[in-house]
């Protein structure tokens, strides 16, 4: 078969001079590139988007590489949205976009050209892909999990403890008056303070791309401008960082204790808030408690509308399992992960939402990436791993645990009563004795009220098939385990 059967590969780079007409992909290609450059700022584009390749189309997809893990993740946080929007004004077939990192693609992306950043002298691509021309191609394999969910609003679990923040970032997307020009948004790690960030960012864009919206990390900008001191010319950064309608400032705690960042730092933010702009701020803690840094800064800080993002609840931390475990389903149809798997993750895993996250990713690489099925055993090490060896907790914590979530009496516990209000939690009681402790049937019975062994062997059956089905049964399940593993600390 000769090179025009097989299909040309598509790259930015150059291709055979046997070939010198741009296929349709190519030509699309080249105008959203343009466009792109018209709408971000320079260094953002030299950057990340220059450096993208287009590799082919699969199945309806138009597959796009970044060279590395740190260009895809930047990528796929930053720019892909807006990559996607532009490609779908400009493809006729309105085509979707999918990023892959080409360091650690697999062999079914590696396989279809050679490497795109040296010139494709003689390559060829397999036989069952067909390379961005007018043909589709037949691959039947999975679109491989992407690294995580885009940062959206959408993909952001909304509750009680991060409700208010989200409502702020919202507001300063769409344009609207939230009170004061620099909000700080504040709270420990993994509450999903970036994400918040990155949502808004890409809400930005969206909405309004005339506004120029300029993010960085407290980390970039000391190195920008260290850079510049040693160049002894900070005129770039300050120049980037004033021009912003919108200047968001990640993990700004990482500058305390150095004066003369922080300096430049306050002289940027308070010029950004001069001339109209809005400044958003996120860090570890709040105004009055950031240690580090200068009076004047402080003030600065404390003048900002301060928002907390607390811990996620039992049903946030729910949701956040289980649409991870979705998305990864998405692209590994044998990833399910039961109502009753997500339960134990909840209850197993006590940090916030990235470690829950940490965890369910493991979990993915237990069950080989997706190939197989995750078993509870799989689920047990991953939490064994994550949490370290937990201590199993008493049967007498298990009911104090169940009576603190339902206002029930140790009386009532123990009681033959058969009131709903009573029999409820105390199945839950015996089915989470069952389930945490390596307690017998008959000496968990004993413990309430010298029942018989079938009394919890038929409350463990009942529950271990409902809380497959049913989300309120599974919730009261998490917010018992919860408190069960509250006391244990507490203890």
């Amino acid at each position: 078969m000769n090179r025009q059967d097989k299909g040309e590969p598509i790259s930015n780079a150059k291709t055979s001079t046997e070939n010198k007409t741009d296929k349709p992909g190519q030509t699309i290609w080249a105008d959203v590139t343009k466009r792109l450059q018209s709408l971000l700022d320079a260094a953002d584009y030299e950057r990340w988007i220059l450096d993208l390749r287009l590799i082919a189309e699969i199945d309806g997809e138009i597959l796009i590489a970044a060279r590395d893990r740190l260009a895809y993740d930047r990528v796929n946080v930053d720019h892909k949205r807006m990559i996607q929007r532009v490609w779908r004004g400009l493809d006729p077939k309105k085509r979707s976009i999918r990023l892959e990192c080409w360091r650690t693609a697999g062999p079914e992306v590696r396989g279809l050209v050679d490497d795109p950043w040296q010139k494709l002298d003689g390559a060829q691509a397999n036989d069952n892909v067909t390379l961005l021309s007018d043909a589709k191609a037949s691959q039947s394999a999975p679109a491989p999990v992407s690294s995580a969910p885009e940062f959206s609003f959408d993909t952001l679990v909304v509750g009680p403890s991060n409700d208010i923040a989200q409502r702020v970032a919202q507001r300063i997307a769409s344009g609207q008056q939230t009170g004061t020009p620099m909000t700080l948004i504040y709270g420990r790690q993994g509450t999903g303070k970036t994400h918040l960030l990155h949502a808004l960012r890409n809400e930005c864009k969206l909405r309004t791309p005339d506004r120029e919206v300029v993010y960085l990390t407290a980390e970039e900008f000391m190195s920008a401008y260290h850079e510049g001191v040693k160049a002894k010319d900070t005129t770039d950064l300050k120049r980037r960082l004033r021009a912003a309608s919108i200047l968001l400032v990640d993990d700004l705690h990482r500058i305390s204790g150095k004066p003369g960042t922080e300096t430049e730092l306050f002289q940027n933010l308070r010029e950004v808030i001069n001339h109209g702009g809005v400044v958003v701020l996120v860090a570890d803690d709040a105004p009055g408690d950031i240690k580090g840094f200068s009076p004047r800064m402080r003030s600065e800080l404390k003048g900002a509308a301060a928002v907390e993002i607390g811990l996620p609840d039992g049903e946030m931390r729910r949701a956040i399992v289980e649409r991870l475990a979705d998305h990864i389903l998405q692209g590994a149809p044998d990833f399910v992960v039961s109502p009753a798997m997500v339960s134990r993750i909840v209850a197993g895993i006590r940090g916030p939402g990235r470690e829950l996250c940490g965890a369910v990713w493991s979990l993915y690489t237990e069950a080989r990436f997706g190939e197989i099925t995750p078993t509870d055993e799989m689920l047990e090490r991953i939490i064994r791993r994550h949490e370290g060896e937990q201590r199993e907790p008493s049967i007498d914590q298990v009911k104090r645990a169940a009576m603190k979530v339902f206002s029930i009496s140790k009386t009532d516990i123990e009681s033959p009563c058969k009131a709903q209000a009573v029999v409820y939690p105390r199945q839950i009681a015996m089915y989470l004795c069952r389930k945490l402790t390596r307690k017998s049937y008959p000496q968990i019975a004993h413990s309430f009220g010298k029942r018989d062994h079938t009394t919890v062997l038929y409350a463990y059956r009942k529950l271990l098939k409902k809380i497959e089905t049913d989300a309120d049964i599974a919730r009261d399940v998490d917010a018992v385990s919860m408190a069960v593993m509250d006391l244990q600390a507490g203890s």
